[in-house]
């Protein structure tokens, strides 16, 4: 099966084929200049800059997979969560292409695309392995923080996730504060090399004998009373430690309830997503945290499927085509708060 997966959530227009879980092609316009001075995504921008490009990048994944648009045999789009101006222009557009080209379509969630990017393949059919379920997911970007229970693809349990920021939010926020511009969790990584951990003392948020939730707004607003009156030479002479800092406590805080959560459900495999997972700090910890629980873990194959992508929103749409069918291309919009 041929699927073409489109994906505008936020400020990346995104388009992929992929022949079942094989990637074809996978193509992102990202929008990051445009928003850096402004310090994050404005909707208005991000929503002109979709559909002056939508189009474009759809047949250029087309071209790059080297089939035509009669060959696709689904079209999968993001329905949400995300932002709602944005996640208009790629639902509607596969809607028109659904409707033109008499297509089925399936509207997708972007945190359950996140989640299955682990079982994606490239072209060649690689990497080969069978996670055993029960599996709990991690998934950690700049708008979502979940830890997820899968029975089994489509069968999903939130068993834990933000209260209030997401944790890729919390490092973007703690970036503007030293300066570091937008996005700031690849800065904040660079940053933070060599860096002082223990610099600062931040709270530990959430004990764990309140539930297995997550909170980073605490953290920020910890982070910034603590240097709120320093001068800016001061912040510059302590840059690298303010970062380490701050990037262990957000880390901290999802390994220590990544933890609990283990020892508590039992899983028989781990597997973690979303942006902030191509930071390679992060990546280290958790596969120390699993060999420590004796679980394997599951990553991505390639960093770049860590971030918004429309290969994890093709393999989202078969998996639920094939396990319930097409949506009513006539019934179907848009859902800013879409729950998995």
């Amino acid at each position: 099966m041929y699927i073409l997966g489109i994906e505008t959530s936020c400020d990346d227009t995104c388009a992929a084929v992929l022949k079942d879980d094989r990637i074809l092609s996978n193509v992102i316009s990202g929008q990051t200049d445009l928003h850096q001075q402004w310090g994050g995504v404005v909707p208005d921008i991000a929503k002109r800059a979709h559909q002056e490009r939508i189009d474009p990048v759809v047949k250029l994944a087309l071209r790059r997979a080297k089939v035509t648009i009669n060959q696709i045999d689904l079209i999968a789009a993001t329905r949400g969560p995300g932002l709602g101006i944005a996640l208009a222009v790629g639902l509607n557009y596969a809607k028109d292409l659904a409707k033109k080209y008499k297509k089925p379509i399936v509207a997708v969630n972007h945190v359950e695309g996140h989640l299955l990017s682990v079982f994606l393949k490239n072209s060649r059919g690689n990497p080969q392995f069978t996670p055993v379920f029960p599996v709990l997911g991690l998934t950690v970007s700049g708008g979502h923080t979940k830890i997820v229970l899968l029975e089994n693809i489509g069968d999903y349990h939130v068993v834990g996730e933000t209260l209030d920021d997401a944790a890729g939010e919390a490092l973007d926020k703690s970036a503007k504060l030293l300066g570091l511009g937008y996005p700031g969790g690849p800065v904040i990584e660079q940053v933070a090399k060599g860096g002082d951990i223990h610099f600062l003392k931040l709270p530990s948020p959430l004990p764990e004998k309140v539930n297995f939730n997550l909170s980073f707004s605490g953290l920020k607003t910890s982070f910034y009373y603590q240097i709120k009156d320093w001068t800016v030479d001061k912040k510059m002479k302590h840059l690298s430690d303010l970062a380490a800092s701050f990037q262990n406590s957000v880390f901290d805080h999802l390994e220590r309830k990544f933890s609990l959560i283990i020892d508590e459900y039992k899983p028989l495999s781990l597997l973690a997503s979303g942006g902030v997972l191509a930071n390679t700090l992060l990546r280290a910890r958790l596969r120390q945290l699993a060999r420590r629980k004796h679980l394997p873990l599951y990553l991505p194959y390639s960093k770049k499927l860590n971030t918004d992508n429309a290969t994890m929103i093709a393999l989202a749409g078969y998996h639920q085509f094939n396990q319930s069918g097409p949506s009513d291309v006539n019934n179907i919009d848009i859902s800013p708060r879409f729950e998995l």
